[in-house]
């Protein structure tokens, strides 16, 4: 999905709230910001572009006036110390429900809040456990969702943010136990937003559930295109009978992907006015889209 209108401000109050999280003192601050929109995209000059590639652009700018290669990673690691703390009970609510696997399902969406795009804190774990009965998901999107679980044998997840991926390994934990499936589990291989790198999978377990595999592109790139992916990943992609996608940033990127219809599915929560139009969904309601 190209960027939309409504892209602009949304990314833009996402930098400020990073520089104001990652910088010290107003001047630099301001540096920063003069910087960011100084970039062709926000004139509007450049709208064949994808949110993903807009902000790798600032996080550039970002790195190179912190010095730091990773602003956001207290930040990430608080969000993955608070899911891990929360990850009991959310097991013990997914195994009691009536159907678990929904219920992970619906988790591991929910668990997409904890974001540092609309809110640089993002929401928290605690709140996805609190409000998960405030959240219907499409009873056809789960349906679909078994459906094609059930025929798959090699399926490929590509994660999102830290602290929802603690709700991603309950949910693979799930799969692994219901189907007969293999699944790589795919991280950023360089620190963007509070996007979870190899590392942070490795800090929440996820290699003791099962294969985790970082996507080798070598910029700060909050998505994910094909063409810039290490040539192991793209084999499993192709040899998979399914993609699971999470997040806002995949999605954007991802949908790009013409070789990926019919392959791919998508889940994330409608955040904005360019997702609540496209899937005709309220405000931070659940999505599960079928590619």
């Amino acid at each position: 999905m190209k960027i939309w209108p409504d892209c602009i401000p949304c990314i833009l109050k996402m930098s400020l709230g990073v520089a104001r999280m990652a910088m010290e003192g107003e001047d630099q601050i301001e540096r920063f910001m003069k910087e960011v929109l100084r970039l062709k995209y926000f004139s509007w000059r450049n709208r064949h572009v994808t949110s993903p590639e807009v902000i790798r652009d600032i996080w550039l700018k970002l790195i190179a006036v912190t010095g730091e290669p990773d602003p956001l990673r207290e930040v990430k690691d608080e969000q993955n110390r608070r899911a891990l703390a929360i990850y009991p009970k959310a097991k013990e609510l997914v195994l009691k429900s009536k159907d678990p696997l929904s219920k992970a399902v619906q988790l591991a969406i929910l668990a997409n809040s904890i974001d540092a795009m609309t809110d640089i804190k993002g929401g928290s774990p605690e709140e996805v456990i609190n409000n998960w009965d405030r959240f219907k998901i499409a009873q056809y999107g789960l349906k679909g969702l078994k459906e094609r679980l059930k025929k798959a044998r090699h399926l490929v997840y590509f994660g999102d943010n830290c602290g929802e991926i603690v709700f991603d390994r309950l949910l693979i934990e799930l799969l692994l136990e219901k189907y007969s499936i293999n699944v790589t589990y795919v991280t950023r291989t360089l620190p963007v937003m509070n996007d979870a790198t190899f590392q942070d999978a490795l800090h929440i377990g996820m290699e003791k559930v099962t294969y985790v595999m970082e996507n080798g592109i070598p910029e700060p790139l909050p998505g994910t295109f094909l063409k810039r992916v290490r040539t192991e990943l793209k084999r499993l992609i192709e040899r998979s009978d399914l993609v699971i996608s999470k997040g806002g940033g995949n999605y954007d990127s991802l949908t790009e992907e013409e070789s990926l219809k019919g392959k791919i599915l998508f889940l994330f929560l409608a955040k904005c006015y360019p997702y609540c139009h496209l899937h005709q969904v309220t405000l931070n309601a659940p999505i599960i889209y079928h590619f």
